[in-house]
């Protein structure tokens, strides 16, 4: 896993082109009134192609740095998956559910690439490299749940038990190889060839109680415990060449054992009181948690982190419903977040020799309070629509990114500190109102966020050849980043038996500002438009269009995007039940799709690019069976915070 580009492996992407298989079955069977099962079978294939090239800003009261880099990655997955769902029901009260499942899979990774680090100011190249990596590796996850729920007598009043558990374990073997020059004097050539080993065992269980109690008219109390526990093992193990070229070295810089044992218990009570207009709910959360956490190097315990702590959660939840189609709804709810032990550990992780990281032991726990709300009104014979939503939270003890760089190589250490003071805010309000005549219809959408992110960047030097935590000296800089992004897209909508009409316009407007010295305001823009058709003619068919058109401003050169999407479809309906649809579609006609992305941190603004699928036809065939009754429902998935308390009528 060392090496520039040394990463693991993972299934599926939503950059690059994909080549993809999958087929799978699904059943149910209803053996008698008490008895039901039901279940899938899947398998799939994808081979994914993702070549990127990303652009990044340094921000540095020093002067910033500049990175580019050029990646290629070719990911190949197979996977096979089966769940079974059996549902019986002894008697009236009673429900038992049993979900048992498992998957095998396998893939094959491969990556190269190249980079380099220039001075902003001057140009001076810094640092340049290349990079290979490959790993082939398998794994398989087993595992299962059983609910069981009971009403005991009262109308409300519901006992439920959950007990899940999971194993699972993966295997990766592979090499690493990479090459970085350093134009300056202080620092060699960094030249890594080795053969590594991964893997990766993990199991868990969890146990889960509810207890619900009605009180009086409508009023729902539930007290609830949660236990949890994970084990996970990885081992990594990297050999480089002995004196005949094999690789039976263990390099220790590169190779370490990371056990990991997490207790979590949560005691949570909740109260709600459902009436004809409103609904409220109110609650509290005691998490007390255990973590233990060691890191070996060979046989040699190089460090334990120990972690007891006790987080809290409150919440509350009110609904006021007018009617049906209008009502508003107001959430707070409070979170602590405790660092995870790669942010507490203080191994150093050398795996990627330009970007060096290390825990900080000292952290302390995150609080976020949050507030939603959520306003919504309609009216559907006159097919308008009012939507309002706002969200905002304020993090105490935040646990941010320190991030270091020598000027001399380019060679960056991140580790992690608190902070106090962060916060974010957004709001969105949508309409849609229809005009005298009702068959046209303006939309329109506007957002607003702001996020004020405290972070810290910095420059280090470096004493001695090997990289400690006694040899790195850093001096760090506090970086307030503000920004701002403002949006808006109006359209209008035209409806009709013959046709469908819709244009729309968008814009996005970002600020980003940054209180370090030297640092100027970043904007950027994007915007664009698109329309869209729909003709119905006789016969069933119905030819349908949509082109779309999308520039952006003040990105990195070479990351300016400018193009038109054209997409057309024509379909049937088929059969005497109108059950069936062949269609078959054309998309990006004009061969322009581009995938840009920008993302801004207090520590660099980053443009990247990768490539995508662009023209290509699919012929899609549905038919509908109406054969299935009974099945699974909203209550049959996983019990969240406070839920199946106080539904009105039990």
């Amino acid at each position: 896993m060392g090496g520039r580009g040394g990463r693991g492996g993972g299934f599926g992407s939503r950059d690059g082109i994909t080549t993809s298989a999958n087929i799978g079955s699904n059943f149910s069977k209803e053996f008698t009134k008490k008895f039901k099962l039901g279940g899938n079978v899947r398998y799939g294939y994808g081979d994914t192609e993702v070549i990127s090239d990303v652009f990044t800003q340094n921000i540095l009261s020093a002067g910033n740095t500049l990175e580019s880099e050029s990646n290629r990655t070719n990911n190949i997955s197979q996977n096979f998956h089966v769940d079974l769902r059996m549902e019986w029901k002894p008697d009236t009260s009673t429900t038992i559910i049993f979900r048992p499942d498992f998957s095998f899979y396998n893939n094959s990774r491969n990556e190269s690439g190249n980079y380099n680090t220039i001075r902003e100011m001057t140009g001076d190249t810094i640092n340049l490299g290349e990079s290979t990596y490959m790993s082939e590796g398998n794994g398989n996850d087993i595992g299962g749940r059983l609910d069981v729920s009971r009403e005991l007598g009262k109308k409300g009043r519901v006992l439920s038990a959950q007990l899940s558990g999971n194993i699972g374990n993966s295997e990766n073997n592979g090499s690493s190889e990479s090459s970085t020059k350093f134009f300056s004097d202080t620092r060699p050539s960094d030249i890594i060839d080795q053969r590594f080993t991964n893997k990766n065992d993990n199991s868990s269980w969890r146990g889960y109680l509810s207890y619900v109690e009605p009180i009086g008219d409508n009023n729902f109390i539930q007290l609830a415990y949660q236990y949890r526990e994970n084990f996970s093992e990885s081992d990594r193990d990297t050999r480089s060449q002995d004196a005949n070229g094999n690789y039976t070295v263990l390099d220790s810089a590169y190779s370490k054992r990371l056990e990991n044992n997490f207790i979590r218990q949560e005691l949570e009570l909740n109260f709600r009181s459902v009436r004809e207009k409103y609904d409220y709910m109110v609650g509290f959360s005691m998490q007390p948690s255990s973590s233990q956490s060691k890191t070996f190097i060979g046989s040699e315990m190089k460090d334990e982190t120990v972690q007891d702590v006790v987080n809290y959660a409150p919440m509350a939840q009110f609904n006021y419903r007018w009617s049906r189609t209008h009502n508003i709804r107001i959430r707070y709810f409070g979170n602590t977040d405790q660092p995870s032990v790669t942010q507490l550990s203080p191994v150093i992780d050398i795996s990627d020799p330009l970007n060096i990281s290390f825990g900080n032991p000292d952290l302390k726990p995150s609080f976020e309070h949050r507030l939603n709300v959520n306003y919504r009104f309609s009216n559907p014979e006159k097919a308008s629509s009012f939507n309002a939503f706002a969200n905002a939270g304020y993090l105490t003890n935040d646990v941010v990114s320190l991030t270091a760089t020598n000027t001399e190589t380019g060679r960056k250490v991140r580790t992690y500190e608190n902070i106090a003071g962060n916060w974010n805010a957004n709001g969105r309000v949508m309409f849609n109102v229809p005009l005298k005549n009702i068959k046209f219809s303006v939309f329109s959408m506007s957002f607003l966020s702001y996020n004020h992110s405290n972070g810290f960047t910095g420059t280090f030097n470096q004493t001695g050849d090997v990289i400690t935590l006694e040899n790195i000296k850093i001096t760090p800089e506090k970086n307030l980043s503000q920004r701002m992004n403002v949006g808006e897209t109006l359209g209008l909508n035209y409806r009709s038996d013959p046709f469908d009409f819709a244009i729309r316009g968008n814009l996005s407007y970002n600020k980003v500002r940054n209180s370090l010295e030297g640092q100027q305001n970043q904007e950027f823009l994007n915007y664009g438009g698109n329309a869209s058709t729909a003709i119905y003619l006789p016969w069933d068919l119905t030819i349908e269009s949509d082109i779309n058109y999308s520039t952006n401003s003040g990105y990195a050169d070479g990351f300016q995007q400018n193009e038109w999407l054209w997409n057309a479809s024509i379909q049937k309906t088929l059969f005497k039940e109108k059950n069936g649809t062949i269609r078959f579609k054309i998309y990006d006609i004009l061969q322009q799709r581009s995938n840009i992305n920008r993302s801004v941190t207090s520590n660099y603004i980053r443009d990247t690019t990768t490539n995508t699928l662009t023209s290509y036809f699919m012929v899609h065939f549905v038919y509908r069976f109406n054969i299935f009754k009974g099945g699974a429902s909203s209550e049959d998935m996983m019990p969240q915070r406070g839920r199946g308390i106080g539904h009105r009528g039990g």
